[in-house]
């Protein structure tokens, strides 16, 4: 009986702490949400005038032992006096073409945690909300944290200041993140599940790890942590791979012949790949699969040591060999990539097919590809890479029989927080009563991935082209950067794109109208599948 009523009162005492751990957090939580909200609402703070961050450094303390609703309510009191008056015309909701998906006042207006004294002070500058510019965020093209203050010295933060730096970022992609809709994750679990996290890391690496693991959970390509290049090492084999799912094919190698193109990686210093895989792929940012193992293709290689023990499967034969790594800054960025391009940016496929690489400087060649463009049956597009050179939107004019959008935009209002207006893209080409009526085909797979996902929406303008391959990286769009401190910021996707018809590309990747899928097999071979799918496409026509 006496064990017993020890054992009730060590229980006892378990249950209290796990209660106030948890009040702490929840603490926490809705004061980080109450001051971004005001942060990006009200005029004296949006405008610049008050040194917010300051104001949540000097209370975090207070929120963290507040011992009951009563006491946090009082700070939370405290917080939302300390911008001043608002003295602000009401604000009428906006209008026009608005996209409305990501704006949710759900946590202010049924928390059971706020009295209801502060929730009709928040409310009351929600509907009085800053009209003047912003300091904390504006729109160039993509959404532009630059206001914020970087805190470039701040390598390892102090505690307050790393709640700070959540709490900003968790605010930011609440109000300013076009795709915030459709993370898989819900974002106030986000912000609830971190705040132990980054209060509790003990050194600098695993708190980098977390912000990286930040940054994953807006299961966004374009998400990435920047400003900590050695995380995981500053060596890597000296070879390149392509991921299937849990397979890792070799595709090229600077070994000097043990390891040979179409190997497969089957173990890295006897951990086998499908486990290296999943424990890389919770630091590894994807918009889905095809975005997942290209990722993977850059992290997976990566080692503090300067050698390794690989084990190798060469159809029935298995084999381990060391292998001395190579520094990162050594790698070869054009078999990490493995677009498709060559030195002309075309080649003919018999007398009647040219195929175009999207990838190669179109400044030099444009008259020569379009003058062969114009002589052939059937033209392809190989879209497998990343275009960078805006003389390719001059090739339109012999496509389009009229001017032609690209995509319509989801784009920041400042002073709206999670609010979005829509914006058609300017159109391309021109009027043009003879276009060419040959045959478009556009190839395009898991290489595609932002501005390589644009130009292949831009080549879906052009009336019955055909697009054959695989799902592309679904991050269309282009970067915002946030600042996290000490030289490092996150960043995300900073406007939406959506076809002209409003079908998103986020996640799922632009149209495929033909599937031409890539199997471990057909990797090993080194076999092209969409061409040659396409090349059976065209010759139904008669064009070979």
């Amino acid at each position: 009986m006496k064990y017993l009523k020890v054992l009730l009162s060590i229980l006892f005492i378990m249950l209290s702490a796990d209660s106030f751990s948890q009040s702490k957090y929840q603490n926490i939580e809705i004061y980080a949400k109450v001051w971004g909200f005001i942060k990006y609402h009200h005029p004296n703070v949006a405008s610049g005038t008050i040194n917010w961050d300051s104001v949540f450094v000097a209370h975090i303390d207070k929120i963290i032992v507040a011992k009951n609703s009563e006491d946090l309510n009082a700070e939370v009191a405290e917080l939302i006096a300390a911008p001043g008056t608002d003295k602000n015309m009401e604000v009428a909701p906006p209008t026009g073409d608005i996209f409305t998906k990501n704006h949710d006042l759900g946590w202010l207006e049924h928390s059971t945690v706020l009295n209801q004294s502060n929730k009709s002070r928040l409310l009351y500058i929600f509907t009085h909300r800053n009209r003047g510019n912003n300091r904390f965020v504006k729109s160039i093209n993509q959404t532009d944290y630059s206001g914020e203050n970087p805190y470039e010295q701040m390598t390892w933060p102090t505690p307050e200041y790393r709640l700070l730096f959540l709490a900003r970022f968790w605010n930011a992609i609440n109000y300013y993140d076009p795709y915030k809709f459709i993370t898989a994750e819900n974002w106030n679990s986000v912000l609830t599940r971190f705040i132990p996290k980054v209060q509790r890391v003990k050194d600098t690496t695993a708190y980098h790890k977390i912000l990286l693991q930040l940054a994953v959970e807006l299961h966004d390509g374009h998400a990435q942590l920047w400003g900590r290049d050695d995380l995981w090492g500053k060596y890597w084999l000296p070879f390149y791979i392509t991921v299937l799912h849990d397979t890792v094919v070799i595709s090229h190698t600077d070994d000097g012949g043990r390891i040979k193109p179409g190997d497969l990686l089957v173990a890295i210093n006897n951990e086998p790949i499908a486990k290296r895989i999943a424990r890389f792929r919770r630091y590894t940012t994807s918009s889905n699969l095809p975005s997942l193992n290209r990722h993977l293709e850059q992290l997976l290689l990566l080692t503090t040591d300067t050698a390794q023990q690989v084990t190798i499967k060469r159809g029935v034969k298995t084999f381990a060999i060391r292998i001395s790594n190579i520094l990162v800054t050594q790698r070869k960025w054009q078999y990490i990539n493995n677009y498709t391009a060559n030195e002309k940016g075309y080649e003919m496929i018999g007398k009647s097919i040219i195929r175009v690489y999207t990838a190669q400087n179109w400044g030099k060649n444009m008259d020569t590809i379009k003058a062969l463009m114009r002589t052939k049956k059937a033209i392809i597009f190989d879209a497998r890479s990343y275009m960078d050179n805006d003389a390719f939107y001059n090739i339109f004019d012999m496509f389009l029989p009229r001017p032609a959008p690209i995509d319509v935009e989801t784009k920041i209002m400042p002073n709206e927080p999670g609010y979005f207006k829509w914006v058609l893209s300017p159109k391309i080409g021109g009027v043009n009563p003879r276009p060419y009526s040959g045959k478009v085909i556009i190839l395009a797979d898991e290489r595609c991935q932002s501005q390589g996902e644009y130009t292949v929406m831009t080549l879906q303008t052009i009336p019955h082209s055909v697009t054959i391959g695989s799902q592309t990286c679904g991050l269309d769009g282009a970067d915002s950067y946030f600042p996290m401190g000490g030289g490092m910021s996150i960043s995300h996707s900073g406007y939406g794109i959506y076809y002209p018809d409003k079908t998103p590309t986020q996640q799922r990747g632009v149209r495929i109208d033909i599937r031409a899928k890539k199997t471990v097999k057909s990797t090993v071979k080194d076999e092209d599948v969409a061409l040659e799918k396409a090349l059976q496409y065209l010759k139904k026509y008669g064009i070979n």
